[in-house]
């Protein structure tokens, strides 16, 4: 933690120390106010930082303190300083216009990398830059639909660091073509063990891939000790690998998807799985199923 971090609540964090309260702390006091004072993780999954300024602001919001805090002029000075900041924050991030000028800032720090707004989209290298619709929270996602580090604060830092960390991810558990057609094989195996009828539901096979995926520690222990938490995005990850880079398809390689209907592709119960159209991912296809032709 920076010493401006540290810095950013210097009332609180003296009142905190004083009264003993963060020995104290139970149930969500004892899980926000580390993060207040600038300890442990940023809430994205997968980004090794502090919490943002903004996310501990968010958080002070929250936060329940004793009935002495009240009379401390300098701690209620900090919470309305955060009260104003949280406020100005949603309101600039409400506005189209000016959630564009930030994404576009966070693409121009870039470096090296491929980046523009295509089909409504922002796109870098392989990922798609996605804001939640109020422009609090981003994702750095395969395809709009799949993310590979959500919940990343309105912060251009944090959100260059979760590029870098996503691209280290999507490398990490991008797997060689025969591999993942083995890994494709099982989890289609076991998604039409557990199907209705002879369809088998792509959403299926992506939620069983989280277990095909699973390296050899696991399958020769299978405990939850040895299972490692698999992201949402890694079995699109494969997928557009094996699609952009299969060669003449063999006996191995006789997976096809069949397209939805527009029955099947929209509405709340919709098992629909988009599969990117275009280079940049910016434009997808709704897939339904996933068959394997016969030899």
């Amino acid at each position: 933690m920076s010493d401006s971090s540290s810095q950013l609540f210097p009332e609180l964090k003296d009142f905190v120390e004083r009264s003993g309260m963060l020995a104290n702390a139970k149930g969500m006091t004892a899980a926000r106010l580390p993060r207040i004072l600038g300890q442990g993780q940023t809430r994205a999954s997968g980004l090794e930082m502090p919490p943002a300024t903004i996310e501990r602001q968010q958080e002070l919001l929250s936060l329940a303190l004793p009935d002495e805090a009240a009379h401390i002029p300098g701690v209620q000075k900090e919470i309305a300083e955060a009260r104003r900041a949280v406020e100005a924050h949603k309101d600039y991030m409400r506005h189209p216009d000016n959630r564009r000028r930030f994404a576009m800032e966070v693409l121009h720090r870039l470096e090296g990398v491929s980046t523009g707004n295509k089909d409504n989209q922002f796109f870098a290298g392989r990922l798609i830059l996605v804001p939640d619709k109020a422009g609090q929270d981003w994702a750095w996602s395969m395809t709009p639909h799949y993310p590979v580090i959500s919940k990343i604060p309105a912060d251009v830092d944090y959100l260059v660091s979760a590029y870098k960390a996503s691209e280290t991810i999507v490398d990490r558990w991008t797997l060689p073509v025969d591999r993942f057609l083995d890994r494709l094989s099982l989890a289609w195996t076991m998604a039409r063990h557990f199907s209705a009828g002879e369809n088998v539901l792509i959403a299926d096979v992506a939620r069983l891939f989280k277990i095909a995926a699973q390296d050899e520690r696991f399958w020769s222990s299978p405990a939850r000790r040895n299972f490692e938490d698999v992201p949402e995005a890694v079995f699109i990850v494969n997928l557009i690998n094996w699609r952009r880079n299969r060669d003449t398809p063999g006996d191995r390689d006789r997976f096809e998807l069949v397209p939805a209907t527009l029955n099947q592709a929209h509405g709340t119960k919709s098992r629909a799985f988009y599969v990117p159209s275009n280079a940049e991912g910016t434009v997808v296809r709704p897939m339904i199923y996933i068959r394997r032709q016969q030899a």
